[in-house]
């Protein structure tokens, strides 16, 4: 809590970094692969040799600050990084209908159910299963 001049407190709010690891590296490369583009303005994800990708963004709906849906794969799309910052912050109203549309009005409040809900953190098990996606996709394409 802090006092300011008048005397009034007020409290302090402190923004937390979220670490990244490897569970989200691997999924981040899995959400990219999967939609192969921007899903705000179209632009392709470039690929380096080894066919992953080397451009744009995975990007959470519901913040990575939500465990339950940090590796759900309705709640991440690929964006670019000019289109997460217009959603992430200029037209989040933007962002909420895409989510509506692309998963119905059902498809969403489920979403922001399991959003809501706890999940203690395991990541070496959604290391494994993001693995196990990316994989998966890249030795059958879909």
């Amino acid at each position: 809590m802090v006092v300011g001049e008048r005397g009034i407190s007020r409290l302090r709010v402190e923004k937390v970094k979220i670490q990244i690891d490897s569970a989200d590296r691997i999924f981040s490369q899995f959400i990219r692969l999967r939609d192969k583009r921007c899903q705000r303005c179209f632009s392709l994800v470039r690929m380096n040799g080894k066919g992953l990708p080397i451009s744009h963004t995975a990007s959470h709906y519901f913040g990575r600050g939500r465990e339950n849906t940090r590796f759900d794969t309705e709640n991440v799309d690929t964006v670019c990084f000019s289109c997460h910052r217009i959603w992430g912050s200029d037209d989040k109203e933007g962002y909420r209908m895409f989510k509506i549309k692309q998963l119905g009005e059902q498809g969403f409040k489920l979403l922001q159910m399991r959003s809501e809900m706890y999940k203690k953190k395991d990541r070496k098990m959604s290391l494994l299963i993001a693995k196990e996606m990316l994989n998966h996709l890249l030795k059958t394409g879909d």
